[in-house]
């Protein structure tokens, strides 16, 4: 109260003994009123500190200056020695960790940066902080806190504290330290409430943090996949520039071939074959031999190049996708098969209903070469069994195969199967120039697909293919 007003009333009061009774029941009066004022100009101090906490959220700040204005600002209001916000380790299972952040008054010395261990606090209070546990201490040392806490607490010169749990979402990811290093100190409701609400916007800024980190982690992968596939379509841009350019050189290899070689062979032959109507008689056995087996060098070279023009016409005609009935197709194709030859005992098991997209022509193709090669390869049997069918994979995509019971191969040679020009068997025991499965995995690779063949010497083949890109396991 001040001295005018006390002079006033001593005015009104009789003698000093009035004066005084006056003044005391006054102050009686007055005093819990200038509390109340002065709680409230606290609760709208911390309101004000709390609108600012709220207000750096919305900014785009890191945590850590978040962190630093938070704590200069929670120390000035509470006249507290530090504020400190303190991070576990990850995988540290909330028993070791430092003070990440603080502000601390110039007469004791700061906390941050420095390793603190508690094997204690995660397996026993860390549960507890993770459901909103707050510890209020006016005196450590009368607190009946263990010797290790007091330890830990005391080498900061804390006296009295207040600790919050700092929550990222339902993780714990630290905690908010107020200290009090100078004296004890008994901590106000209105003070813990309000160091729990800097806590929970404390807890946004770290989930922002958390949100903003995978933000930035999958923005930076999706650069360096858009970086990569720009390097990749450069490359592809690349290779098909050179792929046009090695057609170009394929197509003028391709006419050399079939032009400026044929004309050669053509004339190797006629001569050959001249010489044999026109001077059979001045040549012996040995010279008609000789031309002979220039003639059929001369045709087998022939046959040669007509297959190199087929696999070539394979790899670069263009496709033409539709419904192909394959159970029609290898059906009509064993019908000629067995008119080639009538008297072979042969039986035919083609699976019906089997309709495949891709190019018919090409189709026809494996068809016909796959069902070919199990003609051939069962003609020294007496009786064969030829089957066409499908059969359904583990992951679902449909496998067609040609199986046969004839010759067969050994599986160790299979990778020599569909290279080109590759034959497991001599010439005079089967014909052929072995392109047919080289045409075969071509086809097939175009059509999205893949093939493969498993068999065993004298117990046949079995020739699989697919005509659609296949799920890979990784």
């Amino acid at each position: 109260m001040n001295p005018e007003t006390l002079a006033k009333l001593r005015s009104f009061c009789i003698d000093e003994v009035a004066f005084e009774q006056l003044k005391q029941t006054l102050q009686a009066e007055i005093q819990p009123l200038e509390q109340e004022v002065e709680q409230a100009h606290l609760l709208v101090d911390q309101h004000k500190a709390l609108f600012r906490a709220i207000a750096r959220l919305r900014e785009p700040l890191e945590v850590e200056p978040i962190f630093r204005a938070t704590a200069i600002e929670v120390r000035q209001l509470l006249k507290s020695d530090r504020v400190g916000m303190f991070r576990f380790y990850p995988d540290s299972g909330c028993n070791d960790g430092e003070f990440v952040s603080e502000d601390v008054d110039s007469a004791f010395a700061s906390a941050k940066a420095k390793k603190i261990s508690d094997f204690c606090f995660g397996d026993q209070f860390a549960i507890h902080y993770q459901k909103g546990r707050v510890q209020a201490v006016a005196d450590i040392y009368n607190a009946g806190l263990s010797d290790c806490h007091i330890k830990i607490l005391s080498q900061f010169q804390v006296r009295a504290n207040l600790i919050v749990p700092l929550l990222q979402g339902e993780k714990l990811w630290g905690l908010l330290c107020i200290h009090q290093c100078s004296a004890p100190r008994s901590w106000q409701q209105i003070e813990i409430e309000f160091v729990i609400q800097i806590a929970n916007h404390l807890g946004v800024a770290l989930k922002h943090a958390e949100l903003l980190r995978s933000l930035r982690l999958e923005i930076d992968e999706r650069q360096q996949a858009e970086q990569l596939s720009q390097t990749l379509n450069k490359g592809l841009q690349q290779a098909i520039q050179e792929l046009k350019a090695v057609n170009k050189e394929l197509e003028a290899f391709s006419y050399s071939v079939s032009h400026d070689l044929r004309a050669p062979l053509r004339s190797i032959d006629g001569f050959s074959q001249a010489l044999l109507e026109d001077c059979a008689e001045q040549l012996d056995t040995v010279g008609q031999d000789y031309l002979r087996r220039i003639r059929l060098a001369t045709q087998r070279m022939g046959h040669l190049i007509d297959d190199m023009l087929t696999l070539s016409r394979v790899t670069r005609s263009d496709m033409h996708v539709e419904a192909v009935d394959l159970s029609r197709l290898a059906r009509s194709f064993c019908t000629d098969l067995q008119q080639t030859d009538p008297s072979r005992q042969v039986e035919f098991a083609i699976q019906s209903g089997l309709v495949a997209q891709g190019d018919p022509n090409l189709l026809q193709v494996v068809l016909e070469n796959l069902l070919n090669n199990a003609w051939k390869f069962t003609s020294k049997h007496l009786q064969a069994k030829i089957e066409f069918g499908a059969i359904a994979q583990t992951n679902g995509t449909l496998a067609y195969f040609v199986r046969d019971d004839g010759t067969g191969f050994d599986m160790a040679y299979a990778d020599k199967l569909f290279a080109p020009f590759q034959r497991l068997h001599a010439s005079h025991e089967f014909p052929g120039n072995g392109v047919g499965l080289a045409t075969v995995q071509r086809i097939v690779y175009r059509s999205g697909g893949r093939v493969w063949a498993e068999g065993a010497l004298e117990k046949g083949a079995t020739f699989y293919f697919t005509l659609e890109a296949e799920e890979v396991e990784v």
